[in-house]
């Protein structure tokens, strides 16, 4: 599979749609996350080769051994998209590059002013370099905390005006991390590398891959290639088991603990960045972020004390097979300004449990921890990258879960046709972004699927971004409404997972109208962000009336154009499967 991509084939495959031009990768990539059913494993296999495929060729590009390295590898594990990971492993390449560095660390060492010269030579000598926008810089010093109670951010784009959004550089702070554990569906291991320094950052990389033999093939690569401070680690797959999906960071440093949850791969295109001067973005995504303090009294604390968020944390990293290290480090930094926000996610090999519910019952569990259950009416705006089989009762079993409910078939049911918007473009909207159709592998929903009669083509909206152009990988859902007593709500779900039963969990409605045993394919997680009180203070509605989607202002810039036009005869943009 991978030798259907030469190299002029990929230049031509990554062509702008407007502009004969190379586009960031994984353009021409088509990957579908949304199958239902474990027999359809094999098809999302191949559907996943020429990501494998492009990332392989993309991240050895500056290396003809590598370069054969990747081919070779594309082709014998075409079923795990980690496997689009290059490691560095020319070792005569990457002792120059090791002696350069020295040289160069011995050179600024020479230019360093001795503390015994004068005032006025070493103020020159140091002179920073102009700054163009101070308001964008990240504070050298953590004396304060930059999101002490957390935030949503827009990823930031190249060529467009900066808005509400962090780019990677800001969002990793590399000048003051320590320890760096990093979860991610696909890979660019060279361009994390030069954002992260292996020789000053210790990382831990959670890699998606299904079968031993691949696990120990990549752990034996990064033994032979000999990166300093990386270890990789696998979560626990089964032969049920589809991806390894989640995207999330912990970024320590002295004095704080970054979390990140994100709808982003860590590769460069997912992050608005590209690879010359004069062409915008492609892809779009979104991010939230909270820093917490350490504890003020210095010690390891107890899981028990941990708020509602910080306990489903530790479990997913727990359950995930992270080193007991990872988990011991997190208990040092105070979870307090969590108490808020709630940590939901989809563990691939778990059925339903009480103690730790997963995929929509988490939902349900997250919605009554905040307390913004006793829904007496609601409005669902839901934007994802994917879209899989989706019917109505599982269309209604979010919406149970977005209540705090655990469906039925007797429960009541939200009207979807009016209340439940699905945003997910149209052809001619993907046609004319940016990049155009060769950028757009990464959005997915199936012929077959939407072909269905069972299909909700009524609920479905296009996406438009706000950003003219833009493709969205985006997975959000936004719920606003009323509570039985009349007081009004909205929160927002930012995370890995699409709208499918593959992120969400699986089901079955039972002859006595409930739900049988909960089976999960992907390993997911999000964060639900609820919208302060103040905000809904005082907003002048009718009777019943919802509050609008501006109310999210100061909690998410919402990307797209909402209410969204319906598709209207249009069709969405489909893989041909």
């Amino acid at each position: 599979m991978a030798n259907s991509y030469d190299d002029e084939d990929l230049k031509l495959a990554m062509a702008l749609s407007l502009q004969q031009s190379p586009v960031p990768k994984p353009c021409k990539a088509v990957v579908d996350l949304t199958s239902d059913n474990a027999g359809e494993a094999d098809d999302e296999d191949e559907s996943l080769k020429k990501a494998i495929a492009l990332s392989m060729q993309d991240m050895v590009r500056s290396s003809n051994t590598l370069t054969q390295q990747a081919a070779k590898s594309a082709t014998s594990s075409a079923s795990n998209p980690s496997a689009g990971t290059s490691f560095p492993m020319d070792r005569k390449a990457m002792e120059a590059e090791r002696l350069a560095r020295l040289k160069e660390r011995e050179r600024k060492r020479r230019r360093t002013p001795s503390p015994d010269r004068p005032m006025k030579l070493q103020s020159k000598a140091r002179a920073p370099a102009p700054v163009r926008d101070s308001t964008r810089l990240q504070p050298h010093s953590e004396s304060a905390l930059q999101y002490p109670r957390g935030a949503i951010k827009r990823t930031f784009a190249t060529k467009f005006p900066r808005t509400d959004d962090v780019t990677i550089d800001e969002l990793l702070q590399a000048s003051t991390v320590n320890i760096a554990v990093i979860s991610s569906f696909q890979w660019d291991a060279e361009w994390l590398g030069r954002k992260l320094s292996h020789t000053k950052v210790k990382q831990h990389w959670i890699m998606n891959a299904r079968d031993a033999e691949t696990q120990a093939r990549w752990r034996k690569d990064l033994t032979g290639c000999g990166i300093p401070n990386l270890r990789i680690n696998f979560p626990p797959m089964n032969a049920a088991v589809g991806n390894a999906h989640s995207k999330y960071m912990l970024l320590v440093s002295d004095r704080k603990l970054r979390i990140v949850v994100s709808t982003a791969n860590m590769e460069p295109v997912y992050w608005g960045e590209v690879e010359n001067s004069w062409q915008p973005g492609v892809l779009e995504n979104s991010v939230f972020l909270i820093d917490l303090p350490r504890r003020a009294d210095g010690l390891v604390g107890s899981v028990h004390e941990l708020t509602p968020f910080g306990k489903e944390l530790v479990h997913f990293l727990e359950v995930q097979g992270l080193d007991a290290q990872i988990v011991k480090g997190v208990l040092k930094f105070d979870f307090s300004e969590t108490s808020q926000l709630a940590f939901v996610h989809s563990i691939g090999t778990t059925s339903d449990t009480d103690a730790h519910p997963t995929g929509l019952p988490g939902l349900a569990r997250a919605i009554q921890d905040l307390q913004l259950d006793r829904v007496k009416s609601i409005e669902f705006d839901y934007t994802a990258s994917s879209l899989g089989a989706v019917d109505e009762t599982f269309l209604q079993r979010i919406c149970s879960a977005a209540q705090g409910l655990s469906y039925s078939a007797t429960s009541k049911t939200t009207n979807l046709g009016q209340n439940f918007r699905i945003y997910y473009p149209t052809e001619e909207t993907i046609k004319s972004s940016i990049g155009g159709p060769d950028c757009a592998g990464v959005i997915s929903l199936r012929k077959a699927h939407y072909s269905s009669s069972t299909f909700p083509v009524k609920c479905l909206r296009d996406y438009v971004s706000t950003r003219k152009g833009m493709i969205s990988h985006n997975k959000l859902l936004f719920a606003r409404g009323r509570q039985v007593d009349g007081k009004l709500f909205a929160w927002v779900y930012v995370g890995s997972a699409n709208i499918s039963e593959s992120a969400w969990g699986a089901q079955k409605v039972l002859k006595s109208g409930k739900l049988g045993k909960l089976t999960m394919r992907n390993w997911e997680c999000g964060v639900v962000v609820p919208v302060p009180s103040e905000r809904l203070e005082g907003l002048q509605l009718a009777e019943g009336e919802a509050p609008p989607m501006s109310v999210f202002e100061g909690t998410i810039e919402v990307p797209f154009q909402y209410p969204g036009e319906p598709y209207k005869g249009r069709t969405p943009w489909l893989q041909n499967s």
